[in-house]
């Protein structure tokens, strides 16, 4: 078993104008990202061990917290956590209407940063830096 880090968070912002099945969809995606890119530092150890020896298996070390912001904030903050002191995934429109990473890759290629529709932006990193970051964002309800 590894010792606890709690010195980082994982914040994903997430469009509040989403359908419900989308936002599961955005967290879901922001979520798996991370977790393949955290490696073997996305938790503590293989499982929890129950009375009578059953192994369930840990979760991720960090807090994940979801986050809801206006379709203008996320693209603001998209730029803000282009940085290397942090990881950052940003789920857009395309990633919704097909699962064909050909057809994404065309239709991002044709388009400028601005006119990206972000639906969700995850950020890794130092607790203080992604809190100050994504403080003005309320808790997703």
């Amino acid at each position: 078993m590894r010792e606890q880090d709690f010195s980082k968070r994982v914040s994903i912002v997430v469009r509040d104008d989403l359908e419900e099945w989308q936002v599961l969809n955005t967290v879901a995606h922001v979520s798996a990202y991370f977790g393949n890119k955290l490696g073997a530092h996305f938790d503590t150890g293989d499982c929890f061990t129950t009375a009578d020896n059953i192994c369930l298996p840990r979760n991720t070390q960090y807090p994940i917290i979801v986050l809801s912001g206006k379709s203008d904030q996320l693209g603001n903050l998209a730029r803000t956590v282009r940085t290397p002191d942090l990881q950052s995934m940003f789920f857009i429109s395309e990633m919704v209407e097909t699962s064909n990473d050909s057809d994404i890759a065309v239709s991002v290629r044709l388009k400028q940063e601005s006119e990206i529709d972000y639906l969700g932006v995850g950020v890794f990193g130092d607790n203080q830096i992604v809190k100050k970051l994504t403080g003005q964002f309320g808790l997703w309800k």
